[in-house]
């Protein structure tokens, strides 16, 4: 099993609640969209752990712009990264 931890610059604390359960739901997402079964997900306020099933080719491929793409829809359309 591979263990991922993702941390914003400095590790400030900037999952905090509401943002934190949407976080959560945009992972489960995307998740289901590229067939990666999360096996557990816990966001603190300064990182998020996830410990998915062994698809970790798919994992790597995604970085975090999917990730950036769905937060930022806005930001992504002027950037060209949609």
């Amino acid at each position: 099993m591979y263990h991922f931890v993702w941390t914003p610059k400095y590790r400030k604390k900037v999952f905090e609640e509401p943002y934190r359960e949407v976080l959560k739901k945009i992972i489960e997402k995307i998740g289901y969209d590229y067939n990666i079964e999360i096996v557990e997900l816990d966001i603190p306020e300064d990182h998020i752990h996830i410990i998915p099933t062994p698809n970790v080719q798919t994992i790597k491929q995604l970085k975090m712009r999917r990730f950036c793409v769905l937060l930022y829809p806005a930001a992504a359309q002027s950037l060209l990264l949609v």
